[in-house]
């Protein structure tokens, strides 16, 4: 509440306002509730953050990521070889599509 009452002291002084310590308090007291309120009142408490929304999307990627192991088809060259009689032949692997790990 210290905050509050400097603030509206030197508003009022600066406005050359005369308010006694009792008057300071009760506008203080007002910027106080209404500063605690601010959120609710103008609905920014509701409307989601862009910023921590794209950190929560990042962070599910990143877990994604973590949680992959190397591919067990083509034990993480994200090829896959197929060897005949008279030829091979080289394709993307099916399982990682060419990344080279997969999802457990």
């Amino acid at each position: 509440m210290d905050y509050w009452k400097n603030c509206i002291a030197e508003a009022f002084e600066d406005a050359e306002i005369q308010a006694t310590d009792e008057q300071i308090n009760i506008v203080a007291s007002w910027a106080e509730g209404a500063h605690d309120n601010y959120g609710m009142a103008t609905g920014s408490d509701c409307i989601p953050n862009p910023l921590k929304l794209e950190n929560d999307r990042l962070q599910k990627e990143i877990k994604e990521e973590q949680d992959k192991i190397i591919c067990p088809e083509c034990k993480g060259s994200g090829e896959w070889v197929s060897h005949g009689p008279y030829h091979s032949a080289t394709s993307q692997c099916s399982r990682c599509r060419g990344e080279g790990r997969c999802v457990r």
